[in-house]
């Protein structure tokens, strides 16, 4: 499955990703009636990324979602083990906030910024283009709000991440660095 040494999703598994992904949320979109246009923009292969975000938003927060997507497409279409198991995976989001630290050969580090009592860490890998050149134009470290999800053996995200505009000091990213 995942490519283990690169900082990104094999072209195979991003393909996966994305096969499974857009399908959930069109469902999702449908199920909660929440942009009358979406499915069809989804179709020409042209959605806005607003609006996939405010879909997927309402989909981590209903998570049983994922298990009627899979549960109609059983039926319909039949699912594969392996997809299954990864849409399954996906029950266990992380999202908020968080803070880019670093990059690296595998991944960059995210920094869960909203639980200050238990620093948890992740190492994310891109779909299909590492942060550092997604992210390019911001030196980490960066404050992210994104949903992180497992992918097989990694943690990805769901592609729908949101920089903002902070900047932090010089002791702030020595105190980041310094903590994991």
């Amino acid at each position: 499955m995942s490519n283990t040494n690169k900082a990104t999703l094999s072209p195979e598994d991003h393909k996966t990703f994305f096969r499974l992904f857009i399908p959930l949320l069109d469902f999702t979109n449908q199920k909660y009636e929440i942009n009358a246009y979406l499915s069809e923009d989804m179709r020409r292969g042209h959605p806005d990324t607003q609006d996939l975000k405010e879909v997927a938003d309402v989909l981590w927060a209903n998570l049983e979602t994922i298990d009627e997507y899979i549960e109609a497409t059983e039926k319909q279409f039949g699912l594969e083990e392996d997809d299954r198991c990864l849409l399954e995976s996906w029950r266990l989001p992380v999202s908020g906030r968080f803070i880019l630290e670093r990059h690296l050969a595998k991944g960059s580090v995210f920094i869960d910024a909203e639980n200050t009592e238990t620093m948890k860490v992740y190492l994310v890998k891109g779909l299909t283009e590492p942060w550092s050149d997604m992210l390019a134009d911001f030196r980490p470290p960066i404050l992210l709000q994104a949903t992180l999800i497992p992918f097989g053996n990694c943690i990805i995200s769901d592609g729908l991440v949101y920089p903002h505009n902070i900047i932090f000091s010089s002791g702030a990213r020595a105190i980041l660095r310094t903590s994991i």
